[in-house]
Order: structure tokens, then C-alpha cells, then sequence
């Protein structure tokens, strides 16, 4: 049986368990329903297939489920009878979901060796989005432009390129690179997120209005439960916000991304409702109080508040909710931390946060002209995070006269 990526034989005697995998690969690059239950086909059929093991591992542990370490442990004791590249493909794959920060190197060097493999690369890039500082973007840029050449055409890969050089600035090339990858996967929902994200970045709401509305249409029966269903409904509810349907947009949003129904994992849960409750009351000044769900999110990431891109999203909510308690509990917790760059721009923000929540609008723009353009950019996330605090701090110079 042959990896249809990597072309490299896999270690099982069952054509079905290979098939298997390969379709949990694709749904998993494409952020689509059914990558679990493909997985735990494989499984049946062949329950020492370590690579399908290893990527069950991993949706495990993004799901935070219990069972998480059980398969890691099998993956890992599966691998012992492995060929040499699942071996390493699998403690690559481990070491990073266990630890990214610290192997971050070892990553880049592993796909250095191992171009071809896409789903270490997307893992890893994923988490440079993030977290990966100031140069994150030419450094995502450079990793997937370093991909195996066999895999140029490839739709996942097409997709995942051209969101890098859209985030980079070469938003005519993300885009035509997207548009390509649609044509070949046109059911995925990262690669409409991908095309979403385009959009975004050329400034035309319009078009992703039409485009994302359309494809909703057309695909909601697969895309419906995927990973990204919640989000994509996001970058929709935003292009109607931006062009006045604020009501619409709200509806959405309360119908499909907020907290208590959303798909998406933890740190686009976060992303999601922050960037819509800040938005929202940048606009309006108006205070929402939350919902539990909404406040479940202050108890999971408060011990991440040293991180600036979950500074952002929790301390906009906060500010949303002209919580100023919650903001000056924001604040304690991320002067106790050690200082450092990060913890100084986490610290800032919340600052300029709580500065325009208490209407000392002056006084949130002189903190955030602080902030330098590539302090901007490692706050983590793409540039429909960033441009949150550019709204911030415009919003607070036009209020402040």
C-alpha cells in the first residue's frame, strides 16, 4: 500500500485500512466531517496501522478527548514495527502537538528531510500563525514554499500556500493559488476558509458575501459538523457586518459561531467570539453581558493571558461586556507572569482595552501607539486579527476627539 502524498509504502497488509487513512488525510487537511469515523474504519481493519493511529492521536487531542493518550501510546508502540519514515513521521507529529514551542526546530528540520508530508507541515504552520512572533509570515511563507515539488499541484497544499502569500502581502498571488485549489476541491471547507481569508485581505466583503453564501448553499450537507463549519459561518457573519447587515450578521453568528454551538476548536472559539463582541462594540459602545459559555472561555485561556493574541480576544470580550473587574483580573494575572516581550504587548493591549472601557479614550490611543507594526503582527492570527487592533485604536483616537 502506497501514501498517496508521500508516495512511500505504508505498513499494513489491509487495502482498506490504506484507503481508509488516505481518506481521513484529505478530510482532515480539509477541515471536513467524517475524519475521525475514516480513521477508526482503518482502525478496524488493521489496529496496528501506526500512521492512522498517530493522526487519530492527534484529532484527539485537539478535541481534548479522553482517549488521547491512549492512542498516542499505541501509535508510539506501533511505530516500533514500522517503516523508518512512519517512525519518524509519527515522533514528529507526537513531539509537536506534545510541545510545540520546543520543538519547533526539530520540526522545521524533520520537514526539511521530509517535504512531502503535509500534515506535519500544516500542523506546524498552524501553530506559527499563531504564536510565531514578528517574522511568522515570511517564515510560514518560506516553510510551505519549501514543500515536496510533487505536491505543487495539490489541492490542500494550493490552499495552504496561498493563504501564506496573502498574509505575506502578495494577496494576487493567494488568491489565484485559492481559487485554484477550490477548483479541485471544491467541497473543502479550509479551502474556502482560505479564499475567505483572501478576501478579506484585498478588502471586499462584497465578493465574500456572494462567494461564501453560495458555497454554504451548495455544500452544507457535507461541510455541515466539519471542523471549520462554525468558522466559515464567521467570515460570512463579518462580510455582512462590514457591509451594514448587522442584524443578519448577528443572527448568524448566535445561529452558528457563538460559543455555545460553534464546531471549532478552543482557539478559534475564542477568536471567533472576541473578534465579533469587539467589532460589535467598537461600533456601538453598547455592553452585551455574557453567557456562560462565553465566560467558560475566562477560565480555560486565563492561564494563557502572557500570550498577546488570547490577550486580545479575552480582554476585547471583557471590554464588551464593560466587565472592569474582569479586565483588572486580566491585568494581575499577566504582571504575576515573568516579564518578557510577550507579557509587555499582552499587558499593553489589555491596558488599552481597559483604558477605552472606562472612556479614557486618550489615553487607550497613546498605549496602542505604542505598538509597533511587527508587534501587530506577532500578536498571532491572521490579518483579521491584527486589523482588531488598528479598529481599536482608531475608534479611540476618533472618540477622543
Amino acid at each position: 500500500m502506497i501514501d498517496a502524498r508521500s508516495g512511500k509504502s505504508l505498513t499494513t497488509d489491509s487495502p482498506g485500512a490504506a484507503e481508509q487513512y488516505q481518506l481521513a488525510v484529505d478530510r482532515i487537511l480539509g477541515s471536513e466531517a467524517g475524519a475521525a469515523e475514516a480513521l477508526d474504519r482503518a482502525l478496524a481493519l488493521d489496529s496496528n496501522l501506526a500512521v492512522a493511529l498517530a493522526a487519530r492521536y492527534m484529532l484527539a487531542k485537539d478535541g481534548n478527548s479522553a482517549d488521547a493518550d491512549l492512542f498516542r501510546e499505541r501509535a508510539q508502540r506501533a511505530a516500533d514495527v514500522a517503516l523508518p519514515w512512519e517512525r519518524a513521521h509519527i515522533s514528529a507529529l507526537v513531539a509537536l502537538l506534545e510541545d510545540p514551542y520546543a520543538n519547533l526546530a526539530a520540526t522545521e528540520t524533520y520537514i526539511a528531510a521530509s517535504p512531502s508530508d503535509l500534515l506535519v507541515v500544516s500542523q506546524l504552520c498552524g501553530y506559527l500563525i499563531f504564536y510565531g512572533g514578528a517574522r511568522k509570515l515570511q517564515r510560514v511563507l518560506s516553510i510551505m514554499e519549501s514543500v515536496d515539488p510533487s505536491l505543487h499541484d495539490d489541492w490542500a497544499y494550493l490552499a495552504r500556500l496561498g493563504f501564506a502569500a496573502s498574509e505575506a502581502g502578495d494577496r494576487h498571488r493567494g488568491r489565484l493559488l485559492v481559487e485554484r485549489a477550490l477548483q479541485l476541491r471544491p467541497q473543502s471547507l479550509y479551502v474556502i476558509h482560505s479564499y475567505a481569508h483572501v478576501l478579506h485581505d484585498q478588502g471586499k466583503p462584497d465578493e465574500s458575501l456572494d462567494l461564501l453564501g453560495n458555497w454554504l448553499n451548495e455544500h452544507r450537507r457535507s461541510a455541515e459538523g466539519g471542523a471549520m463549519w462554525g468558522h466559515v459561518q464567521w467570515h460570512l457573519a463579518l462580510a455582512e457586518w462590514q457591509l451594514g447587515l448587522i442584524e443578519q450578521a448577528w443572527r448568524r453568528y448566535e445561529r452558528y459561531c457563538a460559543p455555545e454551538i460553534t464546531s471549532c476548536g478552543p482557539v478559534l472559539t475564542l477568536a471567533d467570539c472576541g473578534g465579533f463582541l469587539l467589532r460589535e462594540y467598537l461600533r456601538t459602545g453598547t455592553t452585551r453581558p455574557v453567557s456562560a459559555a462565553v465566560s467558560s472561555l475566562f477560565e480555560r485561556f486565563s492561564s494563557m493571558l502572557s500570550q498577546p493574541f488570547i490577550a486580545l480576544h479575552l480582554a476585547g470580550i471583557q471590554a464588551s461586556a464593560g466587565d472592569l473587574a474582569a479586565l483588572e483580573r486580566s491585568r494581575a494575572a499577566i504582571v504575576a507572569n515573568e516579564s518578557s516581550d510577550q507579557t509587555r504587548l499582552s499587558l499593553r493591549l489589555v491596558d488599552a482595552l481597559s483604558h477605552f472601557a472606562k472612556g479614557r479614550y486618550a489615553d487607550a490611543a497613546d498605549t496602542l501607539k505604542l505598538v509597533r507594526v511587527e508587534q501587530r503582527i506577532g500578536v498571532g492570527g491572521s490579518y483579521v486579527e491584527r486589523v482588531l487592533i488598528d479598529m481599536l485604536e482608531l475608534r479611540a483616537v476618533e472618540l477622543a476627539g
